[in-house]
């Protein structure tokens, strides 16, 4: 089973967090890294969040300089809140230069007062809908060329877009819907390379999987996210990959950080890296 780490970018030590986590992730084996997608901090995200944040598409750029093997990973970028061609060419320009290691995750969000301190507070009843147009916009864009786009939300004339991202024929998607919403799952059958929910146990991604499938006419591969509050030791987070691998997940993105984890606090930092090494030392036992 493949194992990610998510890296803490959020937090007042995350310029400290971001290069000690990558560059160690990279050196124990880990096969992926994965930053969080928020800008500001508000009320709304405590006590799961504070109000610090190292913007993701930037920090996952500067990663991909100090790193070399290890996939890069967003999980997951809130879609509408960045324009779409924009975002497409930042992954884009990403995937160059990291020489094809990108995984895009899709989100819609669900922080109103964020959508409107980054402008884009007309957005957030349609996200939804927004979110599948733009996924549109950014898949045609990394096919190259020259095309045009005219859409309820985004309208622009012929544009050429190049160079595209090294991995063919996209970047691969990771979609996170973990409800049983029908646009939600829809948007995972219609796009998805990757099925990236979280919160389901492993009796829920099994029997959600399945009804994935047969909805989109093809398997879709199954991971899985998990955060500090399913696991307390690294006996219990094997326990648990096995359960989710067992369920059909061929990788998980681990968060060693604790919900309400405040990284400031003295030792935060190196209590999260002590987990990470040690099930980097025991992985084999999942094999």
């Amino acid at each position: 089973m493949r194992l990610g780490l998510v890296i803490n970018n959020n937090g007042a030590p995350a310029t400290e967090a971001i290069p000690r986590m990558a560059r160690e992730a990279e050196e124990l084996g880990y096969d992926s890294i994965w930053l969080t997608d928020h800008v500001i901090g508000v009320k709304s995200f405590k006590p799961v969040y504070g109000s610090t944040w190292m913007e993701p598409v930037t920090s996952l750029a500067w990663i991909a300089g100090v790193t070399s093997k290890v996939r890069l990973g967003i999980g997951v970028l809130v879609v509408p809140y960045r324009d779409p061609v924009l975002t497409a060419k930042m992954i884009a320009t990403i995937d160059q230069l990291s020489g094809g290691r990108v995984d895009l995750g899709i989100g819609t969000g669900w922080a109103r007062s964020e959508y409107h301190a980054l402008g884009r507070g007309e957005l957030f009843a349609d996200r939804g809908a927004v979110t599948d147009e733009s996924l549109d916009i950014m898949l045609r864009c990394w096919e190259g060329g020259e095309f045009a786009f005219d859409g309820k939300f985004f309208q622009f004339r012929d544009i050429q877009f190049d160079p595209v991202p090294i991995q063919r024929p996209r970047v691969p998607l990771w979609i996170g819907s973990r409800t049983n919403q029908k646009r939600p799952m829809a948007r995972v059958a219609k796009y998805a390379d990757v099925w990236h929910p979280t919160g389901l146990s492993p009796e829920e991604v099994a029997r959600t999987g399945d009804e994935l499938d047969e909805l989109a006419g093809r398997k879709i591969r199954r991971t899985i996210r998990l955060a500090h509050a399913e696991a307390s030791s690294v006996d219990d987070y094997l326990s648990l990959l096995r359960a989710y691998r067992d369920a059909g997940c061929d990788e998980a993105a681990i968060d060693f950080a604790g919900l309400d984890e405040d990284l400031a606090k003295p030792g935060a930092l190196e209590r999260i890296l002590e987990m990470a090494r040690g099930l980097a030392e025991r992985r084999g036992e999942l094999a």
